[in-house]
């Protein structure tokens, strides 16, 4: 892959995320009317589109392996993800001739590695986002990683209505949750992330066909764009409760 392209790709590190700081808080909440749902109502009815507190519990690992497709220079790239119960993660996009680009998560501790500044130690706040990003069970623990949630309007998301969410984290960091009117699934979620090179910088996150695996839902395609370019990944294989390591997400040494 082409340095540019790489680089560009650093720039909206972690690599993946089923999940991603926000615009900030509109000064008041949207009033709910008569047929608009709760915020518990609305985060219960996607704890059982995706399967079901129970079914999602019963998973204590994921494989996933597909593609990541960049659109600033037209590559893709071969990508895998794994994930460990309670707070492991590990990805692992492989550049060609440029190497690979790896991030990793295990029990509060990140790292990352890459052509471009090699092994290092995440960030403060890149940290900050992967303890809630990378919690194995985020689906059913939003109300515990965002302490602040109210409802502000519902809106189309590809055509399809969706209620929008407002979160806000313990530290301040806040994202808009977008869950759809019909299935009750996320299909995004939008943020504010500050980076060295660009400042603040808008991201959108938007995830698309879902499929049934063992008995959940799980998107297969993530989407993650800024004003500049988008990041598509595309899961061609998704499987649970495999054997992980616990040393699969350690930081090498080097």
């Amino acid at each position: 892959m082409p340095g540019l392209g790489w680089r560009m790709m650093l720039a909206m590190k972690p690599v993946l995320t089923l999940v991603l700081l926000c615009p900030a808080l509109s000064a008041f909440a949207a009033p709910q009317g008569a047929g608009t749902p709760s915020v518990d109502q609305i985060l219960d009815r996607y704890v059982q589109a995706v399967g079901g507190k129970d079914a999602i519990e019963k998973v204590t690992s994921r494989a996933m392996k597909g593609t990541l497709e960049n659109s600033d220079d037209g590559t893709t790239s071969p990508a895998e993800v794994f994930a460990k119960a309670p707070d492991k993660y590990l990805s692992v996009v492989n550049l060609g001739e440029g190497g690979q680009m790896q991030e990793g998560w295990s029990g509060g501790t990140g790292w990352g590695k890459d052509p471009d500044s090699g092994l290092h130690d995440m960030s403060k706040s890149d940290a900050a986002f992967a303890k809630r990003d990378y919690n194995f069970y985020r689906e059913t623990r939003l109300k515990e990683l965002f302490p602040k949630m109210a409802y502000t309007s519902k809106m189309k998301v590809d055509d399809r209505d969706a209620y929008i969410v407002e979160a806000t984290a313990a530290d301040g960091a806040s994202e808009k949750l977008y869950f759809d009117v019909e299935s009750g699934l996320l299909v995004r979620r939008d943020f504010e992330r500050v980076t060295i090179d660009d400042g603040i910088v808008l991201w959108e996150v938007d995830y698309d066909d879902y499929k049934d695996v063992d008995g959940l839902k799980l998107p297969s395609t993530i989407r993650r764009k800024t004003p500049d370019f988008a990041l598509t990944f595309r899961f061609t294989e998704i499987k649970q409760n495999v054997p992980i390591e616990d040393a699969k997400f350690s930081k090498p040494e080097k």
